[in-house]
């Protein structure tokens, strides 16, 4: 027995070893005076973290979160001493909320050099005032409808930049143009999928993103931050008892063994808003600061297209609100400048 329980230990310790020597941590340190930074679901967890991280850096940093962030403001002002830093409500649950959200941004601050795509739930088991699955209109098309009422202000102030949080589950969807891109929920699929496909989406959305800004100066790209305890788990926690709730509690037995600390797991997204490296680098799937493959139906052009469609469809983009809208009316704008 006593040796079993040494073996054990012993097994332990050499995997924590191993993780963490395998944590790529960010090299830059890059400052940011100057640069505005917009962070969803920054008053807690990863994007509190970063928040921290870039207001040190003297960066302006806005926390968008569902929850009344103002303590959590003063604090990181007292933290930090940049006064810089504000806090902004929107419940990415209604877009209703996320277009007055954007609509007073865009009044009150002139730049956006970091678009922070960070706010998400583990499973929001409801369809939304808006007809769509709770879950993915949260992670996902709440995010890909801020991103494009945001996108003028974006290349107005480029070089800037777009990050999108994503995950290990997303290299396990079902994604598809139907059923959970959409608004039906299928009994017969396992409840976490929605997560994992909200995931998986955001992916095809900086995929095709990317495309679409060639040339503009704003490049998009994508991390997942390796496994992590934050308060997600706790929603996760709504899945009604069976295997998924399984698979959820080893994931969290893993977690808390051998899992990242908030520190440790911001460091890819740290690089990918700071570090010159990525300047350039735009429609990529980031892990431990570098590229890796991405999902698999990111490299399926048909699936992200129709993807790409059906989200205008579903947010609801009138033609000026689309990259093309955009890019147009910028055009026009500049044309209009030249003659004054």
């Amino acid at each position: 027995m006593l040796y079993i329980i040494i073996s054990l230990i012993g097994l332990y310790c050499v995997t924590k070893y191993v993780v963490y020597k395998t944590n790529a941590r960010c090299k830059s340190y890059v400052c940011l005076m100057g640069k505005t930074a917009l962070i969803t679901g920054g008053n807690s967890g990863i994007g509190l973290e970063l928040a921290k991280s870039l207001a040190c850096r003297g960066c302006t940093i806005i926390i968008a979160d569902k929850n009344d962030a103002s303590s959590t403001v003063k604090r990181m002002i007292k933290e930090t001493h940049n006064p810089n830093i504000f806090c902004e409500t929107v419940d990415f649950a209604s877009f209703k909320s996320v277009r007055k959200f954007a609509e007073e941004f865009k009044r009150k601050y002139d730049k956006l050099h970091i678009l922070v795509n960070n706010a998400g739930v583990g499973y929001l088991p409801t369809i939304t005032e808006d007809g769509l699955e709770g879950t993915m209109q949260v992670n996902y098309f709440s995010h890909f409808l801020l991103t494009h009422l945001l996108l003028e202000l974006l290349i107005k102030s480029g070089p800037s930049r777009i990050i999108y949080t994503s995950s290990l589950a997303a290299y396990k969807t079902n994604l598809l143009k139907k059923p959970l891109v959409g608004n039906e929920i299928q009994p017969d699929v396992q409840q976490y999928m929605p997560y994992a496909n909200s995931k998986t989406a955001g992916a095809i959305m900086s995929k095709i993103l990317s495309k679409k800004l060639r040339n503009t100066g704003v490049t998009t790209n994508v991390y997942h931050p390796g496994i992590i305890y934050t308060n997600i788990f706790n929603e996760i926690y709504n899945l009604p008892f069976g295997l998924d709730l399984i698979y959820v509690n080893l994931l969290k037995l893993w977690t808390l063994l051998f899992g990242k600390n908030i520190e440790e797991g911001i460091q890819t997204m740290l690089h990918l808003t700071t570090s010159d490296e990525v300047e350039n680098i735009s429609g990529e799937y980031f892990a431990e600061c570098r590229p890796v493959w991405q999902p698999k139906p990111v490299n399926n052009t048909i699936i992200c297209e129709d993807i790409w469609t059906l989200s205008e469809e579903y947010v609801k983009l009138t033609p000026d609100e689309k990259v093309e809208g955009v890019l147009k009316n910028l055009s026009v704008k500049k044309t209009e400048n030249d003659y004054l």
